[in-house]
This record gives structure tokens, C-alpha cells and sequence, in this order.
């Protein structure tokens, strides 16, 4: 027996399967919650802010700042004259998961919430089924939280898609190096204080990456500042940055082609013992790789370009002229000579002073 459908018919049918993979797609997804910016981070702390909990947290990170900012938020939740009662901080190689899930049964003593942290949880979560078993068995008044050290998480594990009604997972993201301004403007900001563009970047060029090392380093400025303002000279004062020799002006002195203040700065790095040549390679493979990307768009409108590629508008016209200065091919075979430094400053194929590395990489570059 054969069935024939008329193209409005198949059409109907597509369209209603569609909806149904849409609508499965949004729910398999909202299990778990990728933070990978500062807004997406907001939201998650309004939620806090707003009394908005659920019995279970999964936060999984290799950045420790997100794991324990977040756990001092919500910290805040267990008045302090209550937090010997109702506050619990454990370590999950130190603890069974059995006697955890027993705390957690716990009803709260003289007030509203019982708060349960487990940092170094990676061991339990390897037992996440057993917690997720007894979930319906933890009262509304108790918050576990279980901080993971960048565990791989399965969302198509039965335990954690169950999670979704009585949980959050929240898996952040890796931050890169476009996105640190926003973090370290972030961090300033709600601690009081405004801060630049320029005044970021040479706070990353010390700190890289590492938000818990902006974090504390930061700090320590805001104790010395008697002003709203962070700015640059704050920073070269604070890291003994010198002025006129930091990664900000190498990157800006080889865009320019300007090769004998280049060879000052260089050979100023190979001296100093702060500067190491992994730090010089990313932010000379960051820079070349806004340019190329600038090239490659063809774009000649700077709002245009800034959008796409998220590069700052404060340094958007020294990226601009760059690209002018070096030709497409030029800027490929320079980001091979950074990759090929990168395997050297890890012991593959280097053959030399190992104190004259950078030297050698700027050489190269500008040749």
C-alpha cells in the first residue's frame, strides 16, 4: 500500500517536526549554561541577588576566580551570626558523597537556607548519580554547590539532564585574550573604580589570562588609591613596568616598522627576567592575528571592523594602519614564525642561548 502526500501536507509535517527538535533542542540544552562573558556572568549573580535558588549548583572551571567569587556570593545568603549553624565547607577528597547527601537532608537551625560548598569536587562528581538519586529527598532550604576543577561534562548523561528542575550546571568558559578588557573592566568597576582601555591591556600583559591573579593584583592597587580612577600610571608604578619598553609598545613599534626602537625593546626584554618569550609570542600571535583578520574582511569602516572582530575602538586605528604597513602574505608567514617560536620555547628544534630567544623571534619578524 502506498500513501501520497501533497507539498502542503510534507511542508505541515516538516514544520511540525522541526518545532518538536527546536523545542527538545532549548530544554536538552538549558541543563547546562555556558558563561564565556561578563553579561552572561550578571546574570547568573542577579539570580543570587534575587533569591532565585535551586537545591543543586555544578560549577565546573579551570579558572578558579569563577569558583570562588561565586561561592563568596553566595556566601551571602547565611546571615554571619548563622553561618556556624547552616554554613558547610567541604573538600571532596576529604568526604564521602554518602555523608554529604546526609548533611544535606539537614533542615536549617534558627533560620531560612543551609548552604553546603564542595570545592575540589572532581572525585565525587564521578558519583554525581548517587546525589542526583536522593535530589527529591534534599529540602527546598538546602543549596549544594560542587565546584569542579574543568571536569568534561557529558550532557547526554541520564543524571545530568534530570538535573534541570532541581539544579544549574554552569560550565565556564575559557577567557581569551579579546575578552579579558571586558573582565578587568568588570572587576574594577563593581568594586568602584573606572578604568581605560590601554590601562587593561597592561594589566594583561602581566597577568595573562589568570582572573584570579587581575583579581588579587587589582586588590592591591585599590588599597593605594584614594581616587575612582585606575590608571596606566598606576599600573607601570604597581608592576615596575617601564614605560617605554612593555609588550603595548613592541607590538605597536613593529606594526609602525619602527625596527630600531623594536631592537631596543627587544633586546630590553632579553634582560628582564619578567618578560618571558611565551608571553611575547601571544601577544605578538594575538596582534598579527587582528590584523590578518582586519585584512582578510576586507572592511574599510572601523565600526564595521570592531564589531566583527571584537577588537577595542581604542586600538582599532593602530591595527588599521598595520595592515597597511604589511601585506597579507607577510602577516601569514609572520604568525609561522610566532608558531614555530612556540615549539622552539618549548625545547622542539632550538638550537642557541636560550636567553636570546626573543631577540631571535624579533629578528625573524621584521627580516
Amino acid at each position: 500500500m502506498f500513501f501520497f502526500l501533497s507539498g502542503s501536507k510534507i511542508y505541515f509535517l516538516l514544520s511540525i517536526k522541526f518545532i518538536l527538535w527546536l523545542y527538545l533542542f532549548e530544554k536538552f540544552n538549558s541543563i547546562m549554561s555556558s558563561i564565556s562573558n561578563v553579561n552572561e556572568y550578571k546574570e547568573l549573580l542577579k539570580k543570587i541577588e534575587n533569591n532565585f535558588f535551586k537545591n543543586l549548583y555544578i560549577l565546573n572551571s579551570q579558572e578558579i576566580f569563577f569558583l570562588n567569587d561565586f561561592t563568596e556570593k553566595i556566601k551571602k545568603i547565611i546571615p554571619e551570626n548563622l553561618k556556624d549553624l547552616n554554613q558547610y565547607v567541604f573538600f571532596g577528597n576529604e568526604i564521602k558523597v554518602e555523608d554529604v547527601i546526609l548533611c544535606a537532608k539537614k533542615f536549617p537551625m534558627m533560620g531560612e537556607k543551609q548552604l553546603i560548598i564542595v570545592k575540589n569536587g572532581n572525585k565525587m562528581y564521578k558519583q554525581i548519580d548517587k546525589i542526583i538519586s536522593q535530589i527529591d529527598s534534599i529540602p527546598a532550604s538546602t543549596i549544594l554547590v560542587l565546584c569542579l576543577d574543568g571536569v568534561k561534562i557529558d550532557n547526554k548523561k541520564k543524571e545530568i539532564r534530570t538535573i534541570n528542575e532541581s539544579g544549574y550546571v554552569y560550565d565556564f568558559k575559557k577567557i581569551y585574550d579579546n575578552k579579558m578588557y571586558s573582565w578587568i573592566k568588570y572587576i574594577s568597576n563593581r568594586s568602584g573604580y573606572e578604568i581605560d582601555f590601554k590601562t587593561c591591556e597592561l594589566i594583561r600583559e602581566r597577568t595573562g589570562n589568570n582572573l584570579s591573579k587581575v583579581n588579587v593584583e587589582l586588590d592591591k592597587i585599590f588599597l593605594n588609591k584614594s581616587e575612582t580612577e585606575i590608571n596606566s600610571r598606576d599600573i607601570i608604578e604597581h608592576f615596575g613596568i617601564n614605560n617605554d619598553y612593555n609588550l603595548f609598545e613592541l607590538q605597536n613599534e613593529i606594526g609602525k616598522k619602527n625596527y630600531s626602537k623594536v631592537f631596543k625593546i627587544s633586546d630590553y626584554f632579553s634582560k628582564n627576567s619578567s618578560y618571558s618569550i611565551q608571553q611575547v609570542l601571544s601577544s605578538l600571535h594575538n596582534y598579527f592575528t587582528n590584523i590578518f583578520q582586519i585584512q582578510s574582511i576586507n572592511s574599510e569602516n572601523p565600526n564595521s571592523i570592531s564589531k566583527k572582530l571584537g577588537i577595542n575602538y581604542f586600538f582599532l586605528n593602530d591595527y588599521i594602519l598595520a595592515s597597511k604597513k604589511y601585506n597579507i602574505k607577510e602577516v601569514v608567514a609572520i604568525i609561522r614564525i610566532i608558531n614555530k617560536y612556540d615549539l622552539k620555547s618549548k625545547g622542539i628544534g632550538f638550537e642557541g642561548n636560550s636567553n636570546n630567544i626573543i631577540n631571535q623571534l624579533v629578528t625573524e619578524i621584521i627580516s
